[in-house]
């Protein structure tokens, strides 16, 4: 459902949710939208009394999680359970072989073994994204972060303050968890 700055509002409620405190820029590049249309979202949440604002960047108020959970429950209606819970075992041992690999970024190697496992890991975010809509921005959130990793920036592999790929994986998890029912 479009909503202020024309951005998908649950996905818009769940960004907020999942980041905990967020600007205007974050959920512009976390929605893949203009600064503006983040700003509109931003402001629109305040105003609609479903966030609360403190050193310029908002978090889900009460009224702002029951709405977030309302639609989280009108969305799993739609998810076929078996479907999505093999995706979450899929991802789980993607997880596994993920969380070794950040055991050492700076090993030899890091960069050609995080390539590898995206690729592995592509097949599960496409099924994901026909089951849940929504979610086919983390690709290309995933591929943003890929590519800074591959041209050399490290800090976009684990960093939390910014979308980097493991910020980003640590979220599509808590999606798969939410939509399996974990």
């Amino acid at each position: 459902m479009a909503f202020a700055g024309n951005v998908d509002e649950l996905a818009l409620l769940q960004t907020v949710s999942l980041k905990k405190a967020v600007t205007a820029e974050v959920i512009a590049a976390h929605l893949g939208v203009g600064v503006s249309a983040g700003q509109a979202a931003y402001d629109a949440l305040i105003e609609q009394g479903k966030a609360t604002e403190n050193r310029g960047a908002i978090s889900l108020s009460d009224k702002g999680r029951s709405e977030l959970d309302d639609q989280l429950d009108a969305e799993r209606v739609s998810i076929d359970e078996d479907s999505i819970a093999e995706l979450f075992e899929q991802f789980g041992a993607l997880d596994e072989e993920f969380g070794k690999l950040l055991a050492d970024v700076e090993a030899d190697g890091f960069v050609d073994a995080l390539v590898a496992l995206d690729r592995k890991a592509q097949n599960v975010f496409d099924d994901v994204s026909a089951f849940v809509p929504r979610l086919s921005r983390y690709q290309d959130l995933f591929a943003e972060a890929l590519g800074k990793v591959k041209g050399g920036a490290l800090t976009w592999a684990t960093a939390g303050n910014i979308d980097s790929y493991a910020t980003v994986w640590n979220e599509m998890r808590a999606e798969l968890a939410g939509a399996s029912g974990n």
